[in-house]
């Protein structure tokens, strides 16, 4: 298991490194390294003792209401016409904005 530990220097010139929830743990060491060793030692006592991370499922009440919307446009004889002025406005503003894109499908 990989947790994110943010380590940084102290106003006493020793550093501090420190992890995030769920997993916490703060420790001071004269260097980066002895700092990180610390925090693992303090992280790894929790793993020992049964702390752990499981993902639960939680089922949905509804159904995703942004579904109730896909596909609208499919039968608007204005969309294509539409969707080209798009393409045609962002190759505008990608030469105005200097940027080199290949023409692609």
């Amino acid at each position: 298991m990989q947790i994110p530990v943010a380590v940084e220097p102290t106003v006493s010139g020793q550093f501090r490194a420190r992890s995030f929830p769920p997993f916490t743990a703060v420790a001071e060491g004269k260097t980066s390294d002895e700092a990180v060793s610390k925090v693992r030692q303090e992280l790894h006592k929790e793993v020992e003792a049964g702390k752990r991370l499981v993902m639960v499922d939680i089922p949905a009440d509804e159904e995703n209401p942004w579904l109730a919307m896909a596909g609208w446009l499919k039968d608007d004889p204005l969309f294509d016409e539409w969707r080209a002025e798009v393409e045609a406005y962002r190759r505008q503003c990608n030469i105005e904005a200097g940027i080199d894109l290949d023409e692609r499908s």
